[in-house]
C-alpha cells in the first residue's frame, strides 16, 4: 500500500510542476508565499481523509506551504500508542447520549484505533452497552456513524485466524489483526491512509523538522501501518543524507 501512495504522490507532484508558469506574475508569487491559515489548513487535512480528486489536490497544496504544513503535521501525526485504560475511557465516552462527547471519543478512536490496546475479541466480549457497541463496530469496520443503530451485532470466527461481524441479517470483515488493519484497498482504513499521505508529503519536503515529525510517528504502534511508513521514509532520508556526506 505504501507504494502505491508514493507513486500517487510522485505523479500528483510531478503533474504539479510542469504546470507551473515560467515567468509567474508578482500577484502569482504573492499567493504562492502567503501562509495558509490554520481553517486552511484544517480544509486539507479533511480532504485528505478523502478520495480524488480532492485528495490529490490538498496533498499538493500541503507541499507547496512545506514550513507551514510541517508544523501542522507535527501536530497531527500523533505516535499510534493507545492504552488499555484509555481506551476503555474513550469507548465509555463513546456510548454517550451527548453528541459532543461521543463524536468527540470517534475522531479520537478513528486515529487511535482501539485495537491498537486491546484485542478484537476482548473487546466485543467487554462493550455490551449500546450504543457503544455498534459506533465501536462501526470504527473497526469504516462504517457510518450510528449506521448500525438498534442492531445486535455480534462476532463469529472464520476459519483458522478470522473473524466476521454479524448482525442478524449480514456478516462482513472484522480484522482483529493490527498490521492488517487499513493494508488492503477492499478495507482500507481512512484515517491512516491520512496520516501515509502525510508521511508521502513530509519526506518529499525532507527537511529536518519534516524528518523529527516522522521519528515522532515512528514511535508508534510497531505494526500499525502508519508507523511502518513512517519508520521507512525516515530510514530513507536520513541513509540519503548519510550518504551526501
Amino acid at each position: 500500500m505504501r507504494n502505491s501512495l508514493f507513486v500517487v504522490l510522485s505523479g500528483v507532484l510531478v503533474l504539479f510542476t510542469s504546470m507551473l508558469a515560467p515567468t509567474p506574475s508578482p500577484a502569482d508569487d504573492a499567493a504562492e508565499q502567503a501562509t495558509p491559515s490554520r481553517q486552511e489548513l484544517e480544509a486539507l487535512w479533511s480532504e485528505l481523509y478523502g478520495d480524488d480528486p480532492a485528495a490529490s489536490t490538498a496533498i499538493i497544496k500541503l507541499y507547496k506551504h512545506a514550513d507551514a504544513s510541517v508544523l501542522f503535521l507535527k501536530e497531527k501525526l500523533q505516535p499510534l500508542i493507545l492504552d488499555a485504560d484509555e481506551c476503555r475511557r474513550l469507548l465509555k465516552e463513546l456510548g454517550s447520549n451527548d453528541e459532543q462527547v461521543w463524536k468527540a471519543a470517534w475522531d479520537k478512536l478513528d486515529y487511535l484505533d482501539p485495537r491498537l490496546a486491546i484485542d478484537l475479541k476482548t473487546l466485543m466480549d467487554e462493550v455490551k452497552d449500546v450504543p457503544a457497541r455498534t459506533r465501536m463496530v462501526e470504527l473497526c469496520s469504516q462504517r457510518k456513524a450510528d449506521s448500525l443503530a438498534g442492531k445486535n451485532v455480534i462476532i463469529r470466527p472464520v476459519g483458522d485466524d478470522g473473524f466476521n461481524f454479524f448482525d442478524g441479517r449480514g456478516s462482513w470483515w472484522a480484522e482483529h489483526r493490527v498490521e492488517r488493519i487499513g493494508a488492503y484497498d477492499w478495507e482500507r482504513k481512512n484515517a491512516w491512509r491520512r496520516a501515509i499521505r502525510a508521511v508521502a508529503i513530509l519526506e518529499q519536503i525532507n527537511t529536518v523538522e519534516a524528518v523529527k515529525t516522522l521519528k515522532q510517528l515512528a514511535e508508534g504502534h510497531p505494526d500499525a501501518q502508519p508507523t511502518k511508513a513512517a519508520k521507512e521514509s525516515r530510514d530513507r532520508l536520513l541513509l540519503s543524507r548519510a550518504n551526501a556526506r
